[in-house]
């Protein structure tokens, strides 16, 4: 059923964009595009974005912040949230065997489980979703991405205390057209997009758009004969928008999206030891990986802007339902024994908030909400023997059914002190329920290998917390021409707590993460509109950093508890000047992020007691840079862009205890194309395109694993090439 209905869209779609084509001549439609003016080509255009709820240009919003336009994206091959940190210096993304969680400022959340929450939350049209499985099938059809740094707690919320990843995608628009691309390239890669938009009137509007990706693996796996690291994903989107009368606005939103592939994967090798295989294209597992998902997302928004004193009342809200499944090598090295490790969860979530506002050009504004998350897990794992005596016996089972539920209010309020000054002020407050029931069951003779009897051992998983804190926010911007600003800020950020259990002892308690944070920015355009200045300096004071330990109190196994402190400060800078036809940008960051001295000891997951003081917290490079060249050559009826852009990253953990084997070195990736487009607005773009182009191998997670006794590796993409032809009618 949901297959018919994915490859209903994706024929609709098509048919639409058919339809839309024999109709260019009289009717047009733009592409995806992130919204701006119409500035002239050789000036930097306004980008508008909605990082404080409403809309306002980039450069005017008092926030650090990067935005990407849906075509920008496209055009550096970002087609998922884990490829975005190829481009941003700020951005940090961690796979973890079929799931990944973001770093923004070396602020992240390793916990992936269950009961874990993101630091660096992904919305998705303002949808939060606490499981990352999904999060590569929204990036198509986009307006634009931004990536907000720092804690967005007072009006995004939700454990935003690193900062928010916001996708927007495009909305049904009055005017009848389509669009699309194609792109093949090595690794037998074919990725489709294509979709129309189909107004039926002044009042009622329609968008259909899909993709479908797919590549073969990066991986070549001996012993089990296999790939890994592929690709084979569909997703399809359907929107109505309509305006029944006057002051009133609604869209309703339904997306489909299914994931079936071997999916990422790791190279193994002896615990503690940097693998001695050096080619990551091609080592051993000894048990099939799969990833899989089928998942469904509607959502609503409606608007009413028709209210006495020019207030604005708008409630948005919308249902998800995940269900994934995830199979893990969990053979010990050389495969001796085999074990797959196997995952099943399934995410019923929902969002609501109301949120009512005061016209936003008036000196006086106010937006102030309600907002409701909640979200059903089921979960079905195990560790599963797959060879000897107890083959296709489970070693150990987890059977839990989890509820997470946040409920918060909250207000923001400015007021401007003339033309130039403005003062901004908020707070929230959120309130945090977990909960879970159900039981791990060992199998004692399985586990000890026969030495002991066949004996189910059950243990209780239930547990049960619920927290509560306020967030705050007050600022300062001025503004003294229209071209600069300067902005001073304080937020506070919070993170919840949760509890662990790792199937040999009962649930213990972790309290929450607190953050205070401090910004001083300044953004600026310069020489007409052609160049650009912008620059953060930030400190953060991070307190009770949740960190995975071994401890007695879960029968010395591993756990996430509340570690101690550490401090957070940096820049970012941003530039962008046009050149005549020659576009140059930079962007870059330089960050300290170190545990305080006064940690002290940790244990490690062999048990083993170490001094964790001012240690780089993970995930935290000391430098990032990222930057690109691109002149604009006229060429008959069009115009050809060579770009070359690139990383380069300084050295980096992926654990708290900075060891040596779980480290990423210093890196730079490097991305070369050449894209002819039309001069005027012409219904093709071309392009040919190599991207890490240097083949350099970069670990997109590197970690000891002891239980299995091994480390594993995960690595980002290799060198990829092809081209692409986008067009739109």
């Amino acid at each position: 059923m949901r297959t018919a209905f994915s490859s209903f869209l994706m024929s609709t779609a098509a048919a639409a964009l058919a339809c839309a084509a024999q109709n260019a001549a009289a009717q047009s439609a733009a592409a995806p595009q992130a919204s701006a003016d119409t500035s002239a080509p050789n000036e930097l255009g306004e980008i508008v974005v909605t990082a404080n709820r409403v809309a306002s240009s980039a450069q005017k919003t008092a926030t650090a912040l990067t935005v990407y336009s849906g075509n920008d994206l496209a055009a550096a091959g970002v087609a998922s949230v884990q490829s975005l940190q190829t481009i941003d210096p700020s951005v940090n993304v961690t796979s973890s065997t079929g799931a990944a969680y973001v770093a923004v400022r070396g602020i992240a959340s390793t916990d992936v489980t269950e009961i874990g929450d993101p630091s660096v939350p992904i919305a998705r049209d303002g949808f939060f979703t606490n499981r990352s499985f999904s999060i590569g099938t929204s990036m198509y059809d986009l307006e634009r991405v931004e990536v907000l740094k720092g804690p967005q707690g007072t009006l995004f919320g939700r454990n935003s205390t690193g900062g928010l990843v916001s996708i927007i995608t495009q909305k049904p628009k009055k005017e009848l057209g389509a669009f699309g691309s194609i792109e093949v390239g090595n690794y037998d890669t074919i990725n489709v997009e294509a979709g129309a938009n189909l107004p039926v009137g002044d009042k009622v509007q329609f968008r259909f758009s899909g993709i479908t990706r797919r590549h073969d693996g990066y991986r070549d796996i001996t012993v089990i004969n296999a790939e890994g690291d592929d690709e084979k994903t569909v997703s399809g989107r359907a929107q109505v928008a309509f305006q029944p009368f006057e002051g009133f606005s609604g869209l309703i939103s339904y997306q489909h999206d299914e994931i079936d592939a071997v999916g990422d994967l790791a190279l193994q090798s002896a615990i503690s030891t940097v693998p001695t295989i050096t080619d990551e294209k091609r080592f051993p597992n000894y048990q099939p990986t799969f990833t899989r998902l089928n998942g469904d997302r509607i959502r609503w928004e409606f608007s009413y802007d028709a209210l006495p004193l020019g207030l604005t009342l708008t409630y948005a809200g919308g249902y998800d339902n995940q269900k994934w499944g995830h199979a893990l090598d969990a053979s010990n090295l050389g495969g001796t024994t085999r074990q797959q490790f196997l995952q099943s969860e399934s995410p019923e979530t929902w969002n609501h908030e109301v949120r009512i506002a005061t016209p936003q050009d008036g000196p006086f504004t106010l937006q102030a909400g309600y907002f409701h998350f909640d979200e059903k897990n089921t979960i079905d794992s195990g560790l599963l023997v797959r060879s000897g005596p107890y083959a296709d016996r489970y070693l150990i089972k987890f059977d839990y059914a989890v509820k997470t539920q946040s409920d918060a209010v909250f207000g923001h309020a400015t007021y401007k002190f003339g033309d130039a000054l403005k003062a901004s002020a908020g707070i929230r407050y959120t309130w945090d329920k977990k909960d879970r029931e159900g039981n791990a069951v060992l199998d004692l003779e399985v586990a000890s290998g026969g030495h002991a009897p066949a004996i189910l051992i059950t243990t209780p998983g239930n547990g049960s917390i619920s927290q509560h804190k306020p967030t705050y926010h007050v600022g300062l911007d001025w503004t003294p021409t229209n071209q600069n600003m300067v902005y001073v800020k304080y937020d506070t950020g919070y993170k919840s707590g949760g509890f662990n259990s790792n199937g040999s002892a009962a649930s213990v308690d972790y309290a929450p993460e607190n953050l205070d944070a401090f910004e001083l920015g300044t953004k600026n355009r310069f020489l007409n509109n052609q160049l650009q200045v912008n620059a953060a300096a930030f400190y953060q004071k991070y307190k009770g950093y949740q960190a995975s330990q071994t401890t007695a109190v879960i029968s010395s196994g591993s756990g996430t508890f509340n570690i101690g402190s550490a401090t957070i400060y940096g820049v970012e800078a941003q530039v962008v000047a046009l050149l005549g036809g020659l576009r140059m940008d930079l962007n870059g960051t330089w960050l300290h992020a170190n545990f305080s001295d006064s940690v002290g000891s940790v244990r490690d997951g062999a048990g083993v007691v170490r001094d964790i003081s001012g240690n780089r917290l993970p995930n935290a490079p000391r430098l990032s840079l990222t930057g690109g060249l691109e002149y604009s050559f006229p060429i008959g009826d069009g115009t050809l862009k060579p770009r070359i852009d690139g990383k380069y990253s300084s050295a980096y953990y992926y654990s708290v205890f900075n060891d040596a084997d779980t480290r990423q070195g210093n890196y730079a990736t490097g991305n070369i194309s050449l894209t002819w487009v039309p001069r005027v607005d012409g219904p093709l773009e071309l392009q040919l395109f190599v991207r890490n182009f240097t083949d350099e191998a970069v670990y997109a997670n590197a970690a000891r694993n002891f239980v299995a006794g091994v480390n594993t590796y995960q690595f980002q993409a290799p060198r990829t090439y092809g081209g692409r032809l986008a067009f739109h009618f």
